[in-house]
C-alpha cells in the first residue's frame, strides 16, 4: 500500500509540476529538482521540467543581466542536444555535447546544426522568457514541435563565453514528459467582490479600420470593463470612442461613456465622471474618476505608454517618465504642486503599454518610488497608502499559463513576445480580486462560441492584448484619519491638528477659525469671535495701539482658580480655545 500511495504521489506531483506559468513567479519551480553551480560561477542553479507542448527552464544568474539585450552585455548560451547523442550536431567549446540547436541570447539567434539551415531567429525556435527586462533570475519555455526532433532523452547546458564556462559541467539529463496537464482556462467573469473592472489596451492605431472595429467591439462586449486606459490612438478623438463605446457597450439609461485624451496618443474612457485630467506629464495621462461609491473617493487613474525598445537614449527616457510620474503621484499624496490633491485611500491604478525591455530600473520605480533623477523629481517616497510599495499584478492570458501581452505577426522578427502591458495598483486600497489576458487564438472552439469571439479578434484588433483587472476594496479602505478626533477625518477638516467639529471659517479662506489668525494680533479668530468679541480681521480692535492678543493676555489672573483663563470662575473648553489662541503672545 506505501508503494502504491507513493507512485500515486509522484504521478500526481509529475502532472501538477509539468504545468509551468510564466510570469516572473518563481514559486512553482521550488518542488522541482535544481542543479547548483560552484562558487564563483557565473550561473547560480538551473532547472528543466516538460509537458507534451512545453520545453521549461529555470535559470538564475550571479548577477543582473538583460537576457536578450545588449544594455547589459553577456556572452550567455544555451546548448540543447535534442537526443542526447555526442556523434550528432557539434561540439561546442568542447564541452561534451552534441549540440543540435544553439541559442544565442545577447544576439538573438539560434544556430540549427542538426536538421537545419544554419541561423534562425528566437520566434523560430518557440521561445518565451519571463521577465521581459533584466533580472538574475528567468524562466523560460520552448514549443517542443519547433525545437526539432527529440530523443527519448535530451541534454542542455549553459554556457558563459566571457569565462567559457559550462553549466552543469556535464550538461543536465532530462526525459521529455509526454504527460500533460491541462492548462484550464480562468473565468472571465467578474471576481467575486469586484468593485471596478479595469482594462488597459494599445490599439496600434487600428480604431478607424473596419476589421479591427469589429474584433475590437466583439472583445470589448465579453470584457464589459467599466474604465479603459487606451494608448496608440493618436489618429482619432475623443468623441470618435466616446461614440464607438456607447454603440459598442451601451450604458444603462442612455448614459454616455466618458472619454478624455491627452496631447497625443492616450485616453481614458470611464463609465463615471471624469473629475479631472492631467496632460502633462509626458507619456503617462492620470485622470481622476468617479469609481465605484463604495471606495469612498475617486480614482486616480494613469494610461501610459512608456518610452519604446533598447538603447541608452531611450533607456534614460523611460527611466526619466518613470521618475516623473512617482513625482507626480507624490505630490497628489501630498498635497502639493500643481496636480490634484487625493483624498486619503483614493484608490491608486496604473498601466498600459510600459515597453518594459532592457534595465528593469523603470519598473521598480513605477512600484517601489525608488526615484532614480532625485535632484530633478524630489525625494523617495512609499507610494502606497500604507507605507508600502505599489503592486505589480502578475496577470496570466486566460486560456494559456504565460504572461506575455504582444506578439510580432512574423516568427522572423528577431524579438520574441513579451510582456509590455502591465497593471499596478495601491493594493491597500484597490486590491486585485483577479484578470486575465485576451488571447483568442489560444482558446478553444466552445470557449470562442462562449464567449462570442473569433479566434483571430485578438490579433485582428492589435498587436497587444487586452489586459484586464477585477479591483475591489484594500485593507485601508472605510479607515479615514482624524488626527485631532473631533469628527471630522482630515481629508474634509479645515483644522486638521485644533479640533473644531463646527468647521467655523467665518471668511471662507478654506482654513477653520480654530487654526486661522487672520489679523495676526496672537488670537485666533474662533477666540476673537466666540470668546472676546473683537474683530478677527484688525490686530488692535479698539484702536488703543495694544494688539488684541496682547491687551487680552491673561497671564496676570489672580490664580484663585487654576486653569480658568476667561476668569468666569468655571474651567471649561472656553479657557482651552483661550490658552490655544495665547501661544506665541509675551505677556
Amino acid at each position: 500500500m506505501k508503494l502504491s500511495v507513493a507512485s500515486l504521489f509522484l504521478l500526481f506531483s509529475s502532472l501538477v509540476l509539468s504545468q509551468i506559468q510564466l510570469d516572473n513567479q518563481f514559486g512553482e519551480w521550488t518542488g522541482i529538482e535544481h542543479v547548483a553551480a560552484s562558487d564563483g560561477s557565473p550561473f547560480v542553479k538551473t532547472a528543466i521540467t516538460s509537458n507534451m507542448d512545453w520545453l521549461y527552464l529555470h535559470i538564475q544568474f550571479t548577477n543582473e543581466v538583460g537576457l536578450d539585450e545588449n544594455i547589459l552585455p553577456n556572452e550567455y548560451f544555451l546548448l540543447l542536444d535534442l537526443d542526447d547523442d555526442v556523434t550528432t550536431g557539434v561540439n561546442y567549446a568542447s564541452q561534451g555535447l552534441g549540440v543540435d540547436l544553439l541559442l544565442n541570447f545577447a544576439s538573438r539567434q539560434a544556430i540549427r546544426y542538426t536538421g537545419g539551415s544554419g541561423v534562425e531567429s528566437l520566434n523560430e525556435v518557440g521561445m518565451r522568457s519571463s521577465p521581459t527586462y533584466s533580472s538574475k533570475e528567468f524562466e523560460i519555455a520552448f514549443k517542443r514541435n519547433m525545437l526539432g526532433e527529440m530523443g527519448e532523452n535530451m541534454r542542455y547546458m549553459w554556457y558563459d563565453g566571457d569565462s567559457q564556462t559550462g553549466f552543469p559541467s556535464d550538461g543536465m539529463a532530462h526525459s521529455p514528459n509526454e504527460s500533460f496537464a491541462p492548462w484550464i482556462p480562468s473565468s472571465i467573469e467578474r471576481s467575486e467582490g469586484t468593485l471596478s473592472r479595469v482594462a488597459f489596451w494599445n490599439m496600434n492605431n487600428r480604431m478607424d479600420e473596419t476589421p479591427a472595429k469589429a474584433a475590437m467591439e466583439r472583445i470589448l462586449q465579453a470584457v464589459s470593463p467599466d474604465i479603459i486606459g487606451l494608448s496608440e490612438v493618436s489618429n482619432v478623438s475623443a468623441n470618435y470612442v466616446r461614440n464607438l463605446l456607447n454603440d459598442w457597450v451601451p450604458l444603462e439609461d442612455g448614459e454616455s461613456w466618458n472619454v478624455v485624451k491627452d496631447d497625443y496618443d492616450l485616453m481614458v474612457a470611464s463609465k463615471g465622471a471624469v473629475l479631472s485630467s492631467h496632460a502633462s506629464v509626458y507619456r503617462q495621462f492620470p485622470v481622476v474618476v468617479e469609481a465605484n461609491s463604495a471606495w469612498q473617493v475617486p480614482m486616480l487613474f494613469t494610461s501610459s505608454h512608456l518610452k519604446c525598445c533598447g538603447g541608452n537614449s531611450n533607456e534614460a527616457q523611460r527611466q526619466s517618465e518613470a521618475d516623473e510620474y512617482m513625482a507626480f503621484l507624490r505630490d497628489a499624496i501630498n498635497g502639493e504642486g500643481n496636480g490634484p490633491v487625493l483624498s486619503p485611500n483614493a484608490p491608486i491604478v496604473y498601466g498600459g503599454d510600459l515597453n518594459m525591455v532592457g534595465l528593469d530600473n523603470p519598473i521598480q520605480t513605477l512600484v517601489t518610488g525608488d526615484i532614480s533623477n532625485e535632484s530633478a523629481n524630489g525625494p523617495d517616497f512609499a507610494p502606497d497608502w500604507d507605507g508600502t510599495s505599489l503592486t505589480e499584478w502578475a496577470v496570466l492570458q486566460s486560456d494559456h499559463p504565460f504572461d506575455y501581452t504582444w506578439t510580432s505577426s512574423s516568427l522572423s522578427s528577431e524579438w520574441i513576445p513579451g510582456k509590455l502591458d502591465y497593471i499596478i495598483t495601491s493594493d491597500a486600497t484597490a486590491d486585485y480580486k483577479g484578470g486575465f489576458v485576451v488571447r483568442t487564438d489560444a482558446m478553444s472552439t466552445a470557449r470562442l462560441s462562449e464567449l462570442g469571439l473569433l479566434s483571430t479578434d485578438a490579433l485582428d484588433a492589435s498587436d497587444h492584448f487586452i489586459v484586464v483587472a477585477d479591483l475591489g476594496l484594500g485593507n485601508l479602505i472605510g479607515f479615514q484619519p482624524d488626527s485631532d478626533s473631533d469628527g471630522i477625518y482630515d481629508a474634509v477638516d479645515n483644522c486638521v491638528a485644533v479640533a473644531n467639529s463646527a468647521q467655523g471659517d467665518f471668511n471662507d479662506d478654506g482654513v477653520g477659525d480654530a487654526c486661522s489668525d487672520s489679523d495676526g494680533d496672537g488670537l485666533s479668530d474662533e477666540l476673537e469671535l466666540n470668546v472676546y468679541n473683537t474683530d478677527p480681521l484688525a490686530s488692535d480692535t479698539n484702536q488703543n495701539g495694544v494688539l488684541d492678543g496682547l491687551e487680552l493676555c491673561l497671564c496676570e489672573s489672580s490664580g484663585n482658580c487654576p486653569g480658568d483663563i476667561t476668569n468666569d470662575l468655571v474651567v471649561s473648553v472656553a479657557d482651552l480655545l483661550a490658552l490655544l489662541g495665547l501661544f506665541g503672545a509675551t505677556c
